[in-house]
Formats: structure tokens, sequence, C-alpha cells
């Protein structure tokens, strides 16, 4: 059961005894003395770097004085090191191996299944110290890759996989754990692997993914087909075929496609086209300005630099940008094709979980360019964000409209008050509870009549056959 006093319980619990317990043996406290204990430090980081992402070791010290701890800057900043990596890391995965989830009921498409598992991956490029620990695939600079696994229905988090980017996202454990039987797995078309999948199949897990373009296609007459010429020949706006994919697996799937509106496709192309200009990531020091902060090509981030990136789309994808592609091995006696695509929908919610992550948390942009601050500051920001996910889930998870981007301000804005509360200030469970309170009123997404949101499809599949 979550409730407020459940998730009070295990933030105090995280901060607190297990960050104590954590200090000696990653040698992050030497003497007893020291002001800075591993509790203190790990509350002032999770709770600085919610409320400034890109916190200054002067605003750093500031929050450490806010939870009655009296230090200068050079303190906080000298206790980046070796250590504080290995203690925020070890702390993290405590944290992530705890199981808080909604007890909100599921829409009766999710009740079908065991659990409905969205997983996704991002990368995060280091400095060139870290390329030894985080070695990356065909760069100088060190590459930190990032799984998560969680199951949308209850919103537990089921897996939190810090990788060497070298890897690759589809091979270790964060693709080798399976998920229960009876429950879907739905990822993207960089985990498409058609063993792993096949196996899934025979042990009784289903799974949505989307298709590569560039997979060979079997029709039941024997003609192999490539999937743009299989769709090429397809008359209506639905797709619903039974085909095996992969010229030695020759692996059976469903194929559930649904061709997009004139206008829509347009705006695919467009995009696949279109020049991307988003603010440089990594090491972003504060004080130095590049460049003016405002130009005749349009605005520019607080050191006047911007980065600009074509839309990297192959021939064979853009030939797919008119059509919404699924694989699954569903059968229709489980969920039709409508209820499919609304599945498939259902993944870019661990979009959202990046998004968040990247914008509003500034996980891949740092104040400094020492690589232990960056490593400690990035396992910080992931504990910051897994405990605004606790506070969610107490209430907000279990609103269909629920907006966890809302949710995540609710606690930016409420951090400070956390912090004060372990130091003394009130209870945790007052504090917890004016944020659950405050994602009561203005965290939920509003219906929207032409396009509905997925909550919507959720609540009524068929709205997708009448929406544009």
């Amino acid at each position: 059961m979550t409730s407020i006093a459940y998730v009070s319980e295990a933030i105090r619990t995280i901060l607190t005894e297990r960050a104590t317990a954590l200090e000696r043996p990653t040698d992050f406290v030497e003497r007893s003395s020291a002001r800075l204990s591993g509790a203190v430090f790990a509350q002032t980081l999770v709770f600085g770097f919610l409320t400034f992402p890109q916190a200054s070791y002067a605003q750093l010290q500031h929050v450490a004085a806010s939870l009655g701890v009296s230090v200068s800057r050079q303190a906080v900043q000298q206790r980046f090191g070796p250590a504080s990596v290995l203690f925020m890391r070890q702390l993290l995965e405590e944290a992530v191996a705890q199981v808080i989830q909604s007890d909100g009921r599921v829409p009766e498409l999710f009740s079908r299944f065991s659990g409905i598992y969205l997983q996704d991956g991002t990368e995060i490029t280091l400095p060139p110290a870290r390329a030894q620990q985080y070695p990356s695939s065909g760069k100088e600079s060190g590459c930190l890759r990032v799984q998560l696994r969680l199951e949308y229905g209850q919103g537990v988090g089921l897996g939190l996989w810090l990788e060497p980017g070298g890897q690759g996202e589809n091979s270790g454990p964060a693709v080798q754990t399976p998920v229960p039987e009876g429950a879907i797995w739905e990822t993207d078309a960089g985990y498409l692997n058609l063993s792993r999948i096949r196996q899934q199949g025979e042990t009784g897990r289903f799974w949505i993914i989307a298709p590569r373009a560039d997979l060979a296609f079997f029709e039941s007459n024997g003609l192999q087909s490539t999937l743009q010429e299989l769709l090429a020949r397809q008359t209506g706006n639905w797709v619903d075929l039974q085909v095996q994919v992969g010229v030695r697996e020759r692996l059976p799937v469903r194929l559930v496609a649904r061709r997009l509106s004139p206008e829509q496709t347009r705006t695919a192309q467009r995009r696949a086209q279109e020049v991307v200009s988003t603010p440089p990531k990594g090491a972003r020091r504060p004080n130095v300005h590049r460049g003016p902060l405002r130009t005749k090509s349009g605005n520019r981030d607080h050191h006047g630099d911007r980065h600009h990136a074509h839309r990297r789309t192959s021939g064979k994808r853009k030939d797919l940008l008119g059509w919404v592609i699924w694989l699954t091995n569903l059968p229709l006696t489980l969920a039709n094709a409508e209820e499919v695509l609304v599945l498939g929908r259902c993944r870019w919610q661990s979009e959202l979980v990046w998004k968040l992550g990247k914008s509003l948390g500034k996980l891949d942009t740092w104040p400094s360019e020492d690589p232990e601050r960056i490593l400690t500051e990035i396992f910080a920001k992931w504990l910051g964000l897994l405990i605004s996910h606790w506070v969610m889930l107490v209430e907000c998870w279990q609103d269909p409209r629920h907006s966890i981007v809302g949710a995540h301000q609710v606690m930016q804005w409420m951090a400070p008050v956390l912090g004060v509360s372990l130091a003394g200030a009130c209870s945790v469970e007052s504090a917890v509870e004016r944020c659950v309170l405050a994602m009561r009123r203005g965290c939920q997404i509003q219906p929207r009549p032409k396009r509905p949101a997925t909550f919507q499809l959720l609540q009524t599949p068929a709205l997708l056959s009448s929406s544009p």
C-alpha cells in the first residue's frame, strides 16, 4: 500500500539511515566529526538539484545551511571526489530497489495483463577523463548509458541500469531481465532482437515493438517483401496481418498499422527534414559567456550558444512516415487493432521521463568540468527524480489525467520544505502531504476533443478511429 506515511518513511530511510550506513564503507566519511555527513551531503544534493538543477557550490552551501549545517563553499566543493561518486551511486541503487507503487485502479485494457512494462534508454556524454570507466562507441569522450523500465499501470519502477555507453542497449541485464509471465514488454526498434522476443513469446510473455525499416517480411503465400512494399499494397487505412519477419528467424508476428492523414504525413515529413536547435549539453560553466545572449537568429542560451543539427532519417524510414506501425505477438482475443495501437502509444510515456530528466532536471548539463562532481551530480539528480516519482504515486498517479511534468514542477517548489523536514523543522509526513495536496490541484492533462490524449484512448480505444 502506498500512503503518505509509507512514502515519508521511504524518503527518511534512504536519505538518513541508509546514507549514514553507506558513508563509511564508501570512504566518504573518515572521521566522526565531519560536518558534511553522508546524510547531510545526500540531502543537500538531492534537494539542491531538485530546486536548482544547475546549482553552484554557493547554492549548495545555502541548502546545507537550511539543513542546519554551516560550512564554507570550499568545504562543499572538496567533498566531491571518487568517494562521493561511489556513495551516491550505491545510495541510488538502494533507492531503486524500493518497490513503491500506486494503489489506483488500472484501465480495463491494462487489467487483461499482469503488467505493461515500458523500456527505453538514453546516453549521457561524459568528459574524456571518464572514457576508461565509461567507454563510448567510437568516441574519445566517456558515455553513460541509462536504461529504465517502468510498469505503467501502477507506476512502479522496476529497473534503472547504469552502463558504459559502448556496451550497447541491446545487451546486458537491462534486456536480459525478463518481465513477468502474462505481461507486455513495450520498447522501440533499437531493442528488437528476433531470437529474444521469440523466447519471450514461448514463455508466455507478450511484446509490442516498433519495427526496423530493414526487416524482411514474408506473407502467407511466401512472398518476401520489405515493410515499405508490404504497406504500399494495402488499400485501407488499417492493417492487421499475420506475417513472418527475418530471413533466418522467420518469426511469426502480427503487423498492426494505421495510415496517417495527409496533413499528419506532411507534418512528419517536414519534421524529418528540419534543423533542430537545442542548447548545448555537458559542462556549461555559468560565468563563461561565449557570445551575445541574443542575435538576429533568435534566442540563445545563457552562454550565447546553440546546437544546430539536421534530423537523421534514413531513406527507408522516410517511406514509412505516413504510418504508425507496431509488431506484436498479442492474439486478437486479447487486443484488437485499435487496442494494440493504443497500447503502443503508451510507450511514449517513457519518452516523457527523458524529457523530464534532461529538460527540467538537467541530467546532461552541469555547471562544472570536474568529472567526479559530474558523476556525483548525475546520481543525485536521478535520486531526486525517483523521490519525486514516489510522492507522485501517493495520489497523482491514480488520476488517469496525471501530468508527470506538472508533478515534477510541484516537487521543485516543495524540495526545500522536504529538506528542512528531514532536519526536524516539521514532520516529513506533513511535508509530503503538502506535496500531494499541491499535485492534486493543477497536475492534470485536459481532455482534447480532436486529438484524444493517451488517457482518453485508454478509456475508449474506439476514439482512435474517429480522431484525425
